[in-house]
């Protein structure tokens, strides 16, 4: 093969190289986009919180992802309308959002309206029989304190803890109370109650026993005035009213039809089960 035949090959060489090139380039683009995309936790359609304030609340609820492989969300949102259902409403937002881990789709929703005064939470999955009603409505009571004090944060703070303490004690196999989720040890909060019910029985016992040692004075005023009137002094002829007829008025109690207020418990969306405590602080 003579010299301009080797340049030939050369040429044609370096030129299919260079065709070949820029089609790898925007797979890698598009792999190293798809790598360092972001899953974002916080929906913040009301406008409530600043930059600072939503990474560090999607960090701690990213962290819970990572831990627990559970998915807990926070949704800000308007005033929807008190004819709407809370608790439904935040749940098809979980429906509609892919919000859920696992063929079982666990997951919980913290859906705040600012306007409305109202904390609504949603649990799905196995985990809305993990979280009865009596310990929602305890991480609501612990959050509502915030929400009155004008601190969100801390209030959104306080259920993502309450949800972590909850997810440790799933993961050793063990039910979760309200007294696990409860402000102050266990040892702390049993001292509390000890004193309390040695004070309940201290009051009537004292009381009681007071009223024996009067008793025993050999002089001590009569509460019959019998004992001071002479016999055949006084004589006293007992009266009665008799009546015939008598009326009765019942009034009817008037019925709450406001389902958003203290409404707890299971529910079912799109044919699905959820169970969440809504209420008004």
């Amino acid at each position: 093969m003579n010299r301009s035949g080797w340049i030939l090959k050369g040429t044609m060489l370096c030129l299919g190289l260079g065709l070949l090139m820029p089609l790898s380039v925007p797979a890698s683009s598009e792999n190293d986009a798809a790598g360092t995309e972001e899953i974002s936790w916080v929906f913040d359609d009301y406008g409530l919180l600043d930059e600072t304030e939503q990474a560090q609340l999607d960090q701690e609820l990213g962290d819970i992802y990572e831990e627990y492989g559970y998915d807990a969300v926070l949704l800000i949102s308007p005033d929807i309308g008190e004819d709407q259902d809370y608790r439904k409403y935040a749940a098809e937002f979980m429906q509609e959002n892919d919000i859920g881990y696992g063929d079982t789709y666990e997951g919980m929703c913290i859906f705040h309206q600012p306007d409305a005064r109202n904390i609504t939470i949603v649990f799905r999955g196995d985990t809305q029989d993990d979280f009865p009603s009596n310990v929602q409505e305890e991480m609501l009571d612990k959050c509502k304190e915030y929400l009155k004090a004008d601190d969100p944060v801390r209030g959104y703070q306080s259920l993502i803890t309450d949800l972590r303490t909850g997810l440790d004690r799933i993961c050793e196999g063990k039910k979760v109370r309200p007294m696990d989720i409860r402000e102050g040890s266990f040892a702390g909060t049993f001292a509390v109650d000890l004193l309390l019910c040695f004070l309940v029985m201290a009051i009537p016992t004292g009381f009681m026993t007071w009223m024996q040692m009067r008793k025993m004075k050999t002089r001590m005023q009569q509460a019959n005035a019998n004992a001071y009137t002479a016999d055949g002094g006084l004589e006293l002829k007992e009266k009665r009213d008799l009546f015939l007829y008598s009326t009765i008025s019942q009034t009817a109690k008037p019925k709450n039809d406001d389902k958003n207020d203290g409404s707890s418990g299971s529910f079912s969306s799109g044919g699905e089960s959820f169970s969440g405590s809504s209420s008004d602080y």
